[in-house]
């Protein structure tokens, strides 16, 4: 019995990074993008997971919500922070933080 759980979480603990992976890939994509539209440099290609969490969304139902960070650039010397927020597997917001403030370019009402 022990061991049919632990094969259990270890599967689920799998799954669950493999999604997060795919989820991360789609994220860097949708930033280029983004950043494309923009005229602004994705810098080191990349994102980061900064924060994960579980949630109620507005159809009462647990979502797992993760927070990406980026960085970007207007010129190739500055460095600005960018955000990413998703629900389950929907991209909520994408907001850039620049030198004349915060600039939301995608947000969804999920």
């Amino acid at each position: 019995m022990n061991t049919l759980l632990f094969l259990l979480l270890l599967g689920f603990i799998v799954i669950f990074w493999l999604e997060t992976l795919r989820l991360r890939e789609h994220v860097i994509l949708r930033c280029q993008r983004v950043c494309r539209e923009a005229n602004l440099q994705l810098l080191d290609q990349t994102v980061a997971l900064v924060s994960l969490s579980i949630r109620k969304g507005t159809d009462k139902s647990l979502h797992i919500c993760r927070r990406y960070q980026f960085e970007v650039s207007e010129n190739g010397v500055d460095r600005h922070f960018g955000y990413v927020n998703l629900s389950g597997r929907h991209i909520i917001s994408i907001q850039f933080d620049g030198p004349s403030g915060s600039s939301i370019f995608h947000q969804s009402s999920q």
